[in-house]
């Protein structure tokens, strides 16, 4: 049961990381996303999964990473995710799609 409550707030960290993204790119910087606000949170969303499991198969990224934020209680982790590389993937992929898209404006 722990198990799946941890994959659980794994996503929905994932997930805030694409919502996060797609936020920036399309209301604050008024960006022409595919599919809109929505369509940007489901590749911010991939992009953070893709880039944060890149990032695990590095042991020292992960060092780097825990000794920097160090999302813990004790000896206890509060999530299993890489906020630093979900959040980097979702704003990658978001820039790469405004990229594809010819960086227009909203109107």
């Amino acid at each position: 049961m722990m198990e799946i409550f941890e994959r659980l707030l794994d996503l929905v960290i994932y997930i805030l990381a694409g919502v996060s993204a797609s936020y920036f790119y399309y209301f604050r910087k008024k960006r022409d996303l595919l599919f809109g606000f929505w369509g940007g949170v489901a590749v911010g969303t991939i992009g953070a999964i893709m880039i944060s499991m890149i990032a695990a198969l590095e042991g020292w990224f992960i060092e780097v990473v825990t000794w920097l934020m160090k999302p813990k209680f004790g000896n206890d982790l509060i999530f299993r995710v890489n906020l630093i590389a979900a959040v980097f993937g979702a704003f990658l992929f978001l820039y790469i799609l405004n990229r594809i898209n010819h960086d227009k404006e909203r109107r």
